[in-house]
């Protein structure tokens, strides 16, 4: 199996990009990697790829397949990605080819009608992650959720968590785990543990790979179309109607109102359509500060400026005392 970018991008993307048209499939822009099978004339008949260790792109020629030109294909992408040092691949793909990826030991987690289905094949998968995740069931007869990124964390995340504390017996708070922001996942979530350390009845977790992942919502940390954002938005918000919210009873998960972010505002509405009342969604209106919303986007760009007495009043003490000493609490 021969990479075909970036070694031969001019000519090879235009062979690649016919390829998937053929075959219906769309081409992206945020790939790691792009690797092509080539026939004995040196016309590509096969491609693949990946972004981290999601499968991407998958096409074989029509002329060519039935044969062993998919395993050999999806064999080499796996020996990929697990050589970069994953421990899971996931894949999506179409109704009508997802059976070939179970064949090979994919497993479903989660699908949006027919448009699109969400595969893993991992040594410790879906399944291992509930487990674990049933582990910190704590009882109660309001459980309620926040998921955030927390970049960093703000008076405006506290807002919403003290909300959440006095509507609920108990609040499971996860902070996202992927370190794909300006902030280090340990260093957000040393924030959070900080700035909620007096309200007993919140526990803060990591999301782990299921909760606005890479693998499961890449528009969230890339710049994608509103289409291939709404359709991983739906998909994430079912894999956690259907599997984190029942592992841990929870009957509210509250969001923030969200006038900046358009993938937010995004998967806010998509939350809405695929939950449909259970979890119920609770959307709270933003907290302001000098007639403007309190955001980690605005914290970000005072940091940036050197304002730090302009920054004091939006994020809690903890959060200030990193963002001026650098030392985590």
């Amino acid at each position: 199996m021969q990479q075909l970018f970036p070694a031969r991008i001019a000519t090879d993307r235009a062979a690649w990009f016919e390829l998937l048209q053929r075959e219906g499939i769309r081409d992206e822009a945020n790939l790691d990697a792009v690797y092509g099978i080539y026939s004995d004339d040196g016309a590509l008949i096969a491609t693949g790829a990946r972004y981290r260790n999601i499968l991407k792109c998958i096409a074989i020629d029509r002329a060519h397949q039935g044969g062993s030109l998919f395993n050999e294909l999806m064999s080499g992408l796996m020996r990929d990605v697990f050589a970069c040092g994953h421990r899971a691949c996931y894949v999506y793909t179409k109704a009508d080819a997802s059976d070939a990826f179970r064949h090979l030991g994919f497993c479903d987690i989660a699908h949006v009608d027919d448009t699109l289905y969400f595969l893993e094949n991992a040594v410790r998968g879906l399944p291992h992650y509930l487990q674990a995740l049933r582990g910190q069931y704590v009882a109660g007869s309001r459980i309620a959720v926040i998921v955030m990124n927390a970049n960093p964390f703000t008076n405006g995340h506290r807002y919403l968590v003290e909300k959440a504390a006095k509507e609920n017996n108990v609040v499971h708070l996860f902070v996202l785990s992927e370190d794909l922001s300006q902030f280090p996942g340990a260093v957000r979530l040393a924030l959070v543990k900080a700035g909620t350390a007096d309200l007993a009845n919140v526990h803060v977790h990591p999301t782990g790979d299921y909760i606005i992942s890479a693998a499961t919502f890449p528009a969230y940390f890339l710049r994608e179309d509103a289409n291939i954002t709404e359709i991983q938005a739906r998909l994430d918000a079912r894999i956690f109607k259907e599997h984190i919210a029942p592992a841990l009873g929870i009957t509210k998960r509250y969001v923030g109102s969200e006038p900046l972010s358009p993938a937010t505002a995004i998967y806010n509405a998509a939350l809405q359509r695929e939950f449909a009342g259970q979890p119920a969604l609770v959307i709270v209106e933003r907290q302001q500060a000098d007639g403007d919303v309190i955001s980690a986007s605005r914290v970000r760009r005072l940091l940036a400026a050197g304002d730090m007495e302009a920054i004091r009043p939006l994020v809690p003490p903890t959060t200030f005392r990193y963002l001026t000493s650098g030392e985590l609490p």
